[in-house]
């Protein structure tokens, strides 16, 4: 006599749910893989191009929709962003691309088919593979040829800004890229700077003439109703093009007008305004993050902006959750000041740097406070920052014969 045993319902679930896994994992494995031509792909229309002496660089990023719609898998969701570039070599030698001036911990070709390895069929994956391989960016570009290929790299939040150097003969050549993304709109795009001042409003002033405006420059920032917020701690001196080109170096995140993240650093206000562009540097955990804030000021050293700002660390809650729409500074907010001036320093942005006074010093153990309660410390001294858009060797930069720091 046959024996029947009847499954519990959960074990009938369970055993439901295995062969389900089992029916997506077969139509998986039966998937090919198709990507779209690259020369056809409508974000290479966008491809900004620069030309050194013999190298000629076109650089273009796609979005996430447009990755996918040309891979047909979801890089920007692993994190992972494609930089298309085309190289001409018009000389006579052959250039060598360097990768890594792009992003110093780019993903390979490879690396990057492994992460979907489970999407395809066999097929599909080696078909997949080839694919990842023969579009990457080539490493030489012979003479008189052109190559083109994707670099793989980290998502960066904004615009896609990037350094690409190629090099040939014992020659070097340095592009800076800053791609703007479709759909993103940083703050200081929405400024009208040409028009923040009248002609008769701008004061040109020398080294000493400057000291002297910063020495009795406001203290801080404020609040609508006019308490004061953080101290103005930062001056940097320089064209927009050096400016831009040092906080690209320097890694900077643009932020957009209306972020959740940036909403803090908009209740602060200078000369009338909320600051004109906010930038950020974030800790791989979240947990911490440095914040740029700029104004432009009515002043200019022969024909370089002075941009007044502040920089502080910025500690999240607890809570995930929060993220860095309620946050507090760190106290000791000269560290920050300190940061931006290496920071600038170490990556060949600094020209000339100095400090000079102007804010009240307060003690650890009787500390300031800004409009929100939080308190902080400092020396009373600003740091000013002269950039250069080209790069200055660290033994090159100057020091203004101002206020010294004292190291403790």
């Amino acid at each position: 006599m046959i024996e029947i045993k009847f499954l519990s319902v959960r074990r009938l679930a369970a055993l439901f749910v295995v062969a389900a896994g089992f029916h997506i994992l077969a139509g998986c494995a039966t998937t090919p893989f198709v990507a779209a031509p690259v020369e056809q792909a409508p974000f290479i229309e966008r491809a900004i191009v620069d030309t050194q002496e013999t190298v000629r660089v076109a650089a273009a990023v796609p979005d996430a929709k447009e990755t996918r719609e040309l891979i047909g898998v979801d890089l920007y969701a692993k994190g992972i962003q494609p930089v298309w570039l085309q190289v001409a070599n018009l000389g006579e030698a052959n250039v060598y691309a360097a990768l890594h001036s792009i992003d110093d911990d780019y993903f390979s070709p490879l690396e990057v088919a492994w992460k979907f390895r489970g999407w395809f069929s066999k097929q599909g994956r080696a078909d997949m593979e080839r694919w990842f391989y023969e579009n990457q960016m080539p490493r030489r570009i012979p003479p008189g040829e052109t190559r083109s290929g994707f670099v793989y790299t980290h998502v960066a939040k904004g615009s896609k800004a990037f350094n690409f150097d190629a090099y040939s003969s014992g020659r070097s050549f340095n592009f800076t890229f800053v791609v703007p993304m479709p759909g993103f709109v940083a703050d200081y795009m929405e400024v009208d700077f040409e028009a923040l001042y009248d002609e008769d409003e701008i004061r040109v002033v020398d080294l000493d003439g400057l000291h002297e405006a910063l020495t009795s420059y406001a203290c801080c920032s404020t609040n609508e109703s006019g308490e004061a917020g953080d101290p103005i701690n930062v001056v940097i001196v320089a064209t927009r093009r050096a400016l831009g080109l040092a906080l690209l170096r320097a890694e900077w995140q643009e932020t957009a007008a209306n972020d959740p993240d940036t909403a803090v650093a908009r209740t602060h206000r200078h000369l009338g305004r909320r600051p004109d562009g906010t930038f950020h540097k974030a800790r791989s955990d979240g947990s911490e993050r440095k914040e740029l804030r700029l104004w432009l000021a009515p002043l200019l050293v022969g024909d370089q902006y002075v941009w007044i700002g502040q920089v502080s660390y910025e500690l999240r809650r607890a809570t995930a959750k929060q993220g860095f729409k309620n946050y507090r500074i760190d106290p000791e907010i000269d560290n920050a000041r300190l940061y931006l001036l290496q920071n600038f320093w170490y990556t060949q942005s600094l020209a000339v740097m100095g400090f000079v006074g102007g804010i009240p010093p307060a003690k650890i153990d009787a500390p300031s406070r800004n409009f929100a309660g939080a308190r902080y410390f400092t020396d009373g001294l600003r740091v000013v920052l002269f950039l250069s858009d080209t790069p200055v060797a660290m033994d090159e930069t100057n020091l203004l014969p101002w206020e010294r720091v004292v190291v403790e």
